[in-house]
């Protein structure tokens, strides 16, 4: 069969890869696909495949180029499903699904979905879904008004951002001037990915944030897969630092009954959903709604957990499909992201001491030698890596990942200035 995905993200290129190893032809539409190569280790074998299709389009992120550019595809050769793993481009995936006729989310779920003014929105008055006071600013000039309404301390952040860019915790005047300062230069997120102009400002919550991992049927069912822990670094950015994907948290009878309500209400009616709560002394506080599958390393730890490859599972039931689903099983994975206390030239990353470490499944660094790196200190784009280790249970695998983050080798070569 042949599938069509919209942009990827780089561990996604594995879903394509997987898909080709199936048997089933991909055709990949990207305004940036050598972003893949240099991101991806698979992505080189996977261009290389004769059933894969790769279309660089710096329209890509034009619905109504895009759709047309599909159309054009499918009449050359019958396109059977649609999908991405790629959070920029949700609603693209489902417009073009809606204009083939194929299993999609619905183009309204996905823009409630992708902009978090929207989720805030729709939600507001639904009960049993708790929320935290916002204010939506759809021009910077009334980014005052918003922050007399919800005070200080607050977040503020892009209503269409994600991996944590750009969100920020303020506490004065001083700081929301440098912020919108800063902002003000982003017009874009790379790869032909254009920035709305609308900002939430929140009330700050305190409270452990965790994520349920979700897929709606194509006769409308809700699955609550399992959850998945988050280890943030400090303020005041938020940045995601670890996961791990598992079942039996004390509050999860109250979060799969609250990711119903929240699904419903905001039209989620098809597809793999991830969707982030803060666990305040009150209970479960919705954080934001992606209507994708996990990104980061996490859908690798729910195939080593559960056996089962949500990447590939997207795919089918993009395809029409009965999934197979990813629940959590009785090994537990814990991821644990790195990156570099200083900005400079990566010359080396060296895990060699982590292979003989009980637990140890594998570790990744994103950036080859020679190529520069920044500090870790504003988003999830800063990181250089991964490690990912198993345990009995999420006490042990949460042990044993950060301890070895003592053991990884990192070399950055630094200018000094004389």
């Amino acid at each position: 069969m042949h599938i069509v995905m919209v942009e990827c993200n780089p561990n996604g290129i594995a879903g394509i890869a997987n898909a080709l190893e199936l048997g089933h032809r991909v055709t990949l539409i990207s305004a940036d696909p050598d972003f893949y190569l240099n991101a991806s280790p698979l992505a080189k074998d996977a261009y290389a495949h004769p059933n894969c299709h790769v279309i660089k389009s710096e329209q890509a992120f034009s619905i109504d180029a895009l759709v047309q550019l599909v159309k054009e595809v499918h009449a050359a050769n019958e396109v059977h499903g649609v999908t991405t793993y790629s959070e920029y481009h949700t609603v693209h995936a489902a417009s073009v699904a809606r204009a083939l006729g194929l299993p999609g989310l619905s183009v309204e779920g996905a823009l409630n979905a992708r902009h978090k003014h929207r989720t805030r929105l729709a939600l507001r008055d639904t009960p049993g879904v708790r929320q935290p006071r916002f204010a939506h600013v759809e021009d910077p000039a009334q980014i005052e008004a918003a922050i007399r309404e919800v005070g200080f301390p607050c977040v503020v952040k892009p209503s269409d951002g994600t991996a944590s860019l750009h969100v920020l915790h303020l506490t004065n005047e001083d700081e929301l001037q440098a912020y919108l300062a800063d902002l003000a230069k982003v017009a874009d997120y790379g790869r032909g990915v254009t920035r709305i102009p609308d900002l939430l400002v929140e009330e700050f919550v305190t409270g452990e944030l965790v994520s349920v991992e979700s897929v709606v049927l194509a006769d409308g069912t809700l699955v609550n897969l399992g959850i998945t822990d988050r280890t943030l670094s400090g303020f005041p950015y938020f940045i995601e630092m670890g996961a791990t994907y598992f079942r039996g948290h004390s509050l999860e009878a109250e979060l799969f009954a609250m990711n119903e309500k929240v699904s419903a209400g905001l039209g989620i009616d098809f597809g793999f959903i991830h969707t982030e709560y803060f666990l305040t002394a009150d209970g479960p506080v919705l954080c934001e709604v992606n209507g994708r599958l996990v990104g980061g390393i996490v859908p690798a730890l729910m195939k080593i957990s559960g056996g089962v490859d949500p990447y590939l599972e997207v795919i089918r039931l993009a395809l029409g499909e009965t999934p197979e689903l990813p629940f959590p099983g009785e090994v537990i994975a814990t991821g644990r992201w790195f990156g570099s206390p200083v900005e400079g030239e990566l010359k080396a990353i060296d895990f060699t001491a982590l292979k003989e470490l009980p637990g140890y499944h594998d570790a990744l660094g994103y950036r080859e030698p020679g190529r520069p790196v920044s500090k870790l200190s504003r988003s999830n784009f800063d990181w250089l890596g991964h490690v990912v280790f198993t345990g009995a249970d999420r006490d042990e695998a949460h042990g044993r990942a950060e301890a070895a983050l003592d053991h990884i080798g990192v070399e950055v070569a630094v200018k000094v200035a004389r």
